[in-house]
Order: structure tokens, then C-alpha cells, then sequence
């Protein structure tokens, strides 16, 4: 999109951009900006891609400093506002936006901002006074809908302002795209062709170099300075050669998307062998969290999935069996010319109907026919059946007739079996042979095959497109050509749950998993889900990448892959168990549960819950560990308050009532004497070293206690007015941060002083494993992170509400939705990875990283925690790597990268 509208090109008097700014706040920031834009996409043969004003690069002695500045305005294309706090009071700065502002409307403004706040109220139509600080007041009312504006704010503090740096070169490179009037990944990829023209003329510069250094020894001194020079001009040009690449790459990753997440991982990974940047390990780790696993669309004609999800497909001239578990043909292939197959129960045989209408078996390990070939029933056949011992072998036609045949002789058993009324869509056998299922407009019917009597499906009305049986044969499962979705006892017909919504449109396909307990649909709505046949309650979210009907569906034989087909002509392979529990809930407490702890060494998980009591879990099992710890209280139903030592050996438990109580882990009794704090406890934690207790009360006051002595050390500390909300120690131990009345300080463990400034509208908090990250939940529903260091908020809020928790690496942060579910972020962009995690019926109050990172544990308002495995891979590349089992091919090499970029194996 072209931001600034057309132009011709400027003359040397006239400059691109103009760049107005606080020196006082980013006397580094402006011209570096400047710098960059100059810099950026550069033919080799130009001194500068863009003529860009910047009064500490552009300015000589003048004895009118205005009158300068006044003329490089009305010579500008495009005005470029470093906004914060301090430009937005700067006198030169209000100037400038006055004057640029009483030029012609159609003139751009482009906003960076450094410092500060800017939020853009889209009912108003305006910017938000109450809550914008980097913006002058002039320009608050002064825009018609919300303008561009690029956030440097995590930039402006870094000590490499340079093309080098990744963030600060895409923000170069959003900047240039509206300067340039082209689209940025277009300018990336030109900035990469120029610094590789640029390399090859350093070679033959330094080819020439060397020559006249072997000739001209008087030279030799200024010759090495020169190769010296030369180097670190080839240096840096490789640094930002692969820098642009990967910038490329992560936008090429970012538009192939779910639609195909082999090869969006696969770019992902060679993003990041070009440059390890947070967006590249991003890109890799959210084409690992969604449950789609490959598209295989080079297959030809998928014709038939077997009930293990193996897949008959080809062309017109031959067909063959393709596994997706090991990605390989199956067998030779055959030749055969028919316009429907099905597999058997057993998959060992397939029934063809040729174009000619005769009906054929065959062996498909070996594809020979079986026996001769059935001229068929002498009526248009539109679905059929095989019993599981392939003598009997099931039809229906248009005059809504079931027919069976004796397969050895394909004579007609018995009278059709009749009864319904309108077409039949599909037939479907028990598991064991004896009940025949069939469907259509009408209804269900269940009949017995052996004597050919039928029942409706009790209380059904409407029409039936699909049904599966369960592996036992005791559950028969229906999709509706409404959508709906219905379990029924196969014996006595009458429905087990009630009907669910589900698919926008006809169920087309439904299969049980191996083992019964996932039920998979798939619809017009070209959607799959997955289904809870307990329940009949869909779980997670619907798997979405077909462009059209998806026609069948398929667990492989070990019920690990789920293979879909589409009459888009693609093949896709999901992943049914991506994000899910990987526990049934963990079952005990009857009230809210927070907060939940992990020992140390993983074993066991804490929680804490409003009905006045604290269990132990073993995560691997789910199983609860011993009785549970109550100790009931004046306040009525409260969560305890609780923390752990850091070897694990310790529970500390803190009454209301103003008792804190350590209990032993190994034997869940009382170790010594409560200790006696006086006040209400809302808060407690255990220093690093064990060696300090700190308890937070209801009047926002924290002291500190030696847990051996029983007695308070050093002067409390003044969190604020109100209740304390948290307490967390560093990992170091040199940091505790209190939360009081939404407002979060960090305070010096040594001194017990505050350390820098306050944070606002806080509710709970996490640190890092490091201490240099502080996650912290707003009460806007918002999470930001906070740099220990610069003590400034880092990256974008994170949406998220009611708790969060990040990973013992620091790479990924939880935070519980208001949908019930949890969402996974990696904490370095601010990027969500894959869709929510669903399972909880009631809001997620607490959330809890185990110490490897493998498991998390959530926990809701109704009592419920669920266990998760979160899939975050500490090696993400080897990952990508093994999901794909290859690198990109040369030919995605070309289609991706830039032209001329030599192939290489990632993987």
C-alpha cells in the first residue's frame, strides 16, 4: 500500500523526508534514523538512496537557523515525527509540526514513536488525550482517521543503531517503503541485491588492492589500513546482507502461514540460520504449535482413505497407496479406471465401482482383482459397504433399496431392505458385521444384516449425511446435514447426549480414533474437529487450512496422525493430540484454585483452594498425593496463600488470620511453631537462598522474617495502602517485587531501598529466570514486560487476563484468556504461538511453568486444573528440522529467496 500517494521525483534541492525531534531525548535516535534511510537499499554507484533532512546532520553555520530549518521544510515530501514526551514540549519541535502542518493538507506525516504513550480512540475519531504523551497537542484532534506510526521504543535504548540491528532495520525498512513508494518486502529484497552487488565490487576492489600492495611496498603501511577498512566494510555488509534475508524470509514465513506449516517452518528455520532473531525463533515455534503437519498435494486424485488413514490416490492411468506415517508408497501401483472406491474395515481390500457400473474386489497388498467382477445391481449404486469378512457386500441405489450379496456367487441374500423414504447418503457396518447403519434425508435406520429387520433412531428428525461406529460397535456417531453432531447406543438406538453444534453446513465425514475415545468430523464448512465421545463436547478449535469440502477423514492405525481429504485435491495430516490436556483434570478441589506451585525437581504440583484446602499432585499421573492440608479459618472459604523453598523440603502456608506456617513436603505435618505476623496475609515468598520469608498484608505492608528464627530482619517494606497482591523474588535473589493497590515496585534486596520507578495498574507478575524480564498482568487485561534494567516496558501489550506465568527459559509467556482458555506468547516479540488451549468451562485464575518447561498447569474458579504440554522445544530448529524431515528444496529456494542466493541445507 503506497502511504504517501504519488510523486514525481524531487529535485537535489528538495529532501524525501524531514526528521523533527527532541535532541534532549534522542540526540542518537534522529540521526542514526537519518543515517539508515540514506543507507538502506543503496545501489552501489549512489551516494545515498534518500535525501533525508536532520538538523544535526543537515545544518552549517547559518545566521538564520529558522529561515534554514523553515526552507528544508517546504522542500520536503514528507514530515517524520520522533514522537515522546520530550518532543512533544519542545518549542523547535511544536514549530516545525505548526509550520509543516500550514503547508499543503496532501503532505505525509509519518509518526516514530520513542517515548511515551500514543493511543488512538476509534470512536472518538481522534487520538486520546488522557492517555497520548508523545504527541504535541496540536496533533491530537489534528488527524481524520488514525494515522502510521512505528514503535522504536525498544530501539532507542540499544547501543547498536545500525543496519545491523534487526528491529532497528525494519523499522528503517517500513520507513523507506513509504518514502520509496514500494511494498517493503519488495525494498528488503533490493537491499539485499545491492549489498550483494556491493560485496562482489569489494572483492574486485580488494583483488585490485592486493595487486598494488605487491607492486608499491612504499604503500604497504596504508595498504594494510586500507584491507583493514575493507574487511569491516565486508563484514558489516554480510551482517546486514543476512540480516535482510532474514527479515525477508520471516515475511515470506508469515504469508505462507497455516496454509502449508512444513514449509512455513522450514522458511522460519532458514530465517534464522541467516540471523537468529526473536521473529525467526517465533516463526518456527508457532508452525510447530498448530496441529496441521503437512499438505501433501503432489499425490494426484485421492480416490479412497482407508480406516488406518492410508490414502489411494493417482491419475487416470494408474493408482497407488500412499502411507503418510512414513511418507512412502505402498506396494506398485494398479491400473484401473472407476469413479469410487472404498477400503474394507480391515483395509485389506478395496470394492471399486467402475464407470461401467460393474462392482470389483481387490487384494490391496498385492492389487489383484478377488474373485470376477458384479455387473452390479442393474440401478445407479451411490454407496456401499463390505462385512468385515468380505463375504457379504452391501448396496443402495437411487430407489432407496438396501441389497445384499454373497460376494462367491453375487447373488442377492434375501428381499431388499426397505423402509425409508428418501435417498440414502451412506451405509456403514459394525465393527463385528451383524448391524448395518444406514443414512440419508430421512433419518437413520439400524438393521440387523443377518435377518434384514430395521428401527428408526429414536427422536431424530432431519436429514443424515455421515456416521461412524466406535471400535467397540456400541456407540454409533451421526453428522447432520444441519451441522449437528449425535451419539447413539447402537443396541437400543436411542441417543447417549444430546445434539451439538457444531459444522456450518452438512457433516460430510466422521471417524472414530483407534482406541474410541476421539470422535473426528469433517464438513462443507471445510473444517475438521475433534470431538470428546464422553461428552459429546468438541475440543479445541476446528482445524482449518482446506479451500473446499473436506470429503473423508482417518486416523492413522496408532491414532497419532489424522489424515483429511478435500476436493480441493490436497491431502493434509493433523496432529490430534497438538494442544490438548495431556491429563484428565486433576480433581479434588470444589472451589476456585490459586495459586499452583511445582517443586523444584518437577515431581509435584501445589495447589491452593478456596474450600480451605492445599493438595500435592503427581503431574506425570494426575494422581493427588496423600491427604490433603486443611486449616480452616474466621474468614470463611479463602485459597491459601502459599510458597516454596527453593530445595523443596519446605511448604510455607499462610493462614489470614495472620499465622504463616511451614510444613514439611515429605510428611505434610507442621514443622515448628507458626509464626506470628499480626495482620491479615495475602502474600508470602521464600527468598532463593531460603534464607528470608517475605509476607505481604492486608494494609500493604511487607516483612521480612529469618523462617529458622521466627524473627522479622531489617525494616518492612512500605508496598503501598492496600491489600498486597503478589510478592516475587528474582531468581537471583537481588530483586523482590511487590504488587499493592495495581502498582508494581522492585526493590533492592541488600538495601532494601526501591529500585527506579513504580509500575501502574498491575494485578500479578512473573519474573524471568534471569531477573531481567518482569511480566506483569494489568487490570486492563493486558500484559507487559518490564526490563529490570532500563526500567522501561518492553515490546507491545500482550492480551491476556486473570493470570500469567513464563517459562523457566524466559522465551515464552502464559496468559490466561477471558474465553476460558490459555494462550502461549513468545515473550520476545509479543506474538501469540498457535490458537488458544481449551479445556476449562470457568475462568483460569493461576498458572504455573514446571521447572524443564514441558508442562504447565492451569487452573480455573469451578476447582479444575488441567496439565499441558506446551510443546515449546528448547532447540526449535532441530524440531522444524525432524517435523519436516527434509530442507527446502531448490525450488522453494528460488520461489523464496532472493534471486542469486546460493542453496543451502538448512536441516
Amino acid at each position: 500500500m503506497d502511504l504517501l500517494g504519488k510523486r514525481g521525483k524531487p529535485s537535489p534541492s528538495h529532501y524525501d523526508g524531514f526528521i523533527s525531534y527532541s535532541r534532549a531525548a534522542d540526540d542518537r535516535l534522529g540521526p542514526a534514523l537519518r543515517d539508515g534511510l540514506h543507507q538502506f537499499a543503496r545501489p552501489w554507484y549512489r551516494l545515498r538512496a534518500l535525501r533525508v533532512f536532520c538538523d544535526a546532520r543537515s545544518l552549517s553555520a547559518s545566521p538564520g537557523l529558522w529561515t534554514t530549518i523553515e526552507a528544508a521544510l517546504d522542500a520536503s515530501h514528507c514530515f517524520i515525527l520522533l514522537a515522546s514526551p520530550e518532543s512533544a514540549r519542545s518549542f523547535w519541535v511544536l514549530r516545525e509540526v505548526e509550520h509543516w502542518r500550514s503547508l499543503a493538507p496532501e503532505r505525509p506525516m509519518l509518526i516514530v514513536v520513542t517515548d511515551g504513550e500514543i493511543v488512538w480512540d476509534h470512536e472518538a475519531g481522534q487520538f486520546d488525550e488522557t492517555l497520548t504523551t508523545a504527541l504535541p497537542e496540536s496533533l491530537l484532534r489534528g488527524f481524520t482517521e488514525a494515522p502510521l506510526w512505528v514503535d522504536l521504543r525498544s530501539v532507542r535504548t540499544e547501543t547498536d543503531l545500525s543496519l545491523g540491528s534487526p528491529a532497528f532495520l525494519d523499522t528503517v525498512a517500513t520507513l523507506a517503503s513509504a518514502l520509496h513508494h514500494r511494498p517493503k518486502d519488495e525494498l528488503v529484497g533490493e537491499d539485499v541485491r545491492q549489498h550483494r552487488r556491493a560485496r562482489r565490487f569489494r572483492r574486485f576492489s580488494w583483488t585490485g588492492l592486493s595487486l598494488l600492495t605487491a607492486a608499491a611496498v612504499v604503500g604497504a603501511v596504508a595498504a594494510v589500513n586500507s584491507a583493514d577498512v575493507a574487511r569491516a566494510q565486508r563484514d558489516r555488509a554480510e551482517r546486514q546482507h543476512r540480516s535482510a534475508v532474514s527479515s525477508l524470509l520471516v515475511m515470506r514465513r508469515d504469508q505462507v502461514g497455516d496454509a502449508d506449516p512444513v514449509r512455513s517452518g522450514l522458511l522460519a528455520a532458514a530465517a534464522w540460520h541467516f540471523n537468529q532473531t526473536p521473529e525467526a525463533r517465533h516463526g518456527m515455534l508457532a508452525s510447530l504449535a498448530t496441529p496441521a503437519r503437512d499438505v501433501l498435494n503432489d499425490l494426484g486424485d485421492t480416490r479412497a482413505l482407508s480406516p488406518d488413514g492410508k490414502i489411494l490416490a493417482g491419475d487416470d492411468r494408474a493408482m497407488r497407496l500412499w502411507d503418510p506415517v512414513t511418507r512412502r508408497w505402498v506396494g506398485h501401483p494398479f491400473t484401473a479406471h472407476f469413479r469410487s472406491a472404498k477400503f474394507s474395515q480391515d483395509g485389506r481390500t478395496l470394492v471399486t465401482l467402475e464407470n461401467d457400473e460393474d462392482i470389483r474386489l481387490w487384494d490391496s497388498a498385492t492389487w489383484r482383482p478377488i474373485g470376477t467382477a458384479f455387473p452390479g445391481p442393474g440401478d445407479d449404486v451411490v454407496a456401499l459397504e463390505l462385512s468385515p469378512d468380505r463375504g457379504t457386500l452391501v448396496t443402495v441405489g437411487f430407489d432407496e433399496k438396501i441389497r445384499r450379496w454373497d460376494t462367491a456367487t453375487w447373488r442377492q441374500i434375501g428381499p431388499p431392505l426397505t423402509g425409508h423414504t428418501d435417498d440414502i447418503e451412506s451405509l456403514r457396518l459394525s465393527p463385528d458385521g451383524t448391524t448395518l447403519a444406514s443414512v440419508g434425508r430421512d433419518g437413520a435406520r439400524l438393521w440387523n444384516l443377518a435377518t434384514g429387520k430395521g428401527k428408526p433412531l429414536g427422536g431424530h428428525t432431519g436429514a443424515i449425511r455421515s456416521v461412524a461406529f466406535s471400535p467397540d460397535g456400541r456407540i454409533m456417531a451421526t453428522g447432520g446435514h444441519d451441522g449437528d453432531v449425535r451419539l447413539w447406543d447402537s443396541v437400543t438406538a436411542k441417543p447417549v447426549t444430546s445434539p451439538r453444534s457444531g459444522h456450518d453446513g452438512p457433516v460430510s465425514a466422521i471417524a472414530f480414533s483407534p482406541d474410541g475415545e476421539t470422535l473426528t468430523t469433517a464438513g462443507w464448512d471445510r473444517t475438521v474437529r475433534l470431538w470428546d465421545p464422553t461428552t459429546g463436547r468438541q475440543v479445541g478449535d476446528s482445524l482449518t487450512g482446506h479451500t473446499d469440502i473436506v470429503s473423508a477423514v482417518a486416523f492413522s492405525a496408532d491414532g497419532t496422525l489424522l489424515v483429511s481429504s478435500s476436493l480441493d485435491r490436497t491431502v493434509r495430516l493433523w496432529d490430534p493430540e497438538a494442544r490438548r490436556p495431556i491429563a484428565d483434570p486433576l480433581k479434588g478441589h470444589t472451589e476456585e484454585v490459586t495459586p499452583l506451585l511445582f517443586s523444584p525437581d518437577g515431581r509435584t504440583l501445589i495447589s491452593s483452594g478456596q474450600e480451605e484446602t492445599v493438595r500435592l499432585w503427581d503431574p506425570r499421573t494426575g494422581r493427588q498425593l496423600g491427604t490433603p492440608i486443611g486449616i480452616p479459618n474466621a474468614y470463611g472459604n479463602a485459597a491459601w496463600p502459599m510458597a516454596l523453598s527453593a530445595d523443596g523440603q519446605t511448604l510455607v502456608i499462610a493462614d489470614p488470620d495472620g499465622e504463616v506456617q511451614p510444613w514439611g513436603m515429605a510428611d505434610r505435618q507442621p514443622i515448628g511453631e507458626p509464626i506470628q505476623v499480626g495482620r491479615r496475609v495475602q502474600a508470602v515468598a521464600v527468598s532463593p537462598d531460603d534464607a528470608t520469608l517475605a509476607v505481604g498484608d492486608g494494609e500493604g505492608t511487607v516483612s521480612l522474617w529469618n523462617p529458622a528464627t521466627r524473627r522479622p530482619v531489617g525494616q518492612p517494606l512500605k508496598a503501598g495502602t492496600e491489600a498486597v497482591q503478589a510478592l516475587v523474588y528474582s531468581r537471583d535473589g537481588t530483586i523482590l517485587a511487590t504488587a499493592c493497590g495495581g502498582t508494581i515496585r522492585l526493590w533492592d534486596t541488600a538495601t532494601g531501598r526501591q529500585i527506579g520507578n513504580s509500575m501502574e495498574g498491575v494485578n500479578s507478575m512473573a519474573f524471568s529466570p534471569d531477573g531481567k524480564l518482569l511480566a506483569a498482568l494489568g487490570g486492563d487485561g493486558t500484559t507487559r514486560l518490564w526490563d529490570t534494567r532500563t526500567q522501561r516496558l518492553s515490546g507491545d501489550p500482550i492480551k491476556g487476563d486473570g493470570a500469567v506465568a513464563l517459562s523457566p527459559d524466559g522465551q515464552t509467556l502464559a496468559t490466561a484468556g477471558a474465553d476460558n482458555g490459555v494462550q502461549l506468547w513468545h515473550a520476545r516479540t509479543g506474538r501469540p504461538i498457535g490458537n488458544s488451549l481449551k479445556g476449562h468451562t470457568a475462568d483460569v485464575l493461576a498458572l504455573a511453568f514446571s521447572p524443564d518447561g514441558q508442562t504447565l498447569a492451569s487452573s480455573d474458579n469451578a476447582g479444575t486444573i488441567l496439565l499441558w504440554r506446551p510443546g515449546i522445544p528448547a532447540d526449535p530448529l532441530k524440531a522444524v528440522c525432524a517435523l519436516a524431515g527434509r530442507s527446502l528444496t531448490e525450488q522453494e529456494w528460488r520461489l523464496y529467496l532472493p534471486e542469486g542466493e546460493p542453496h543451502k541445507k538448512i536441516c
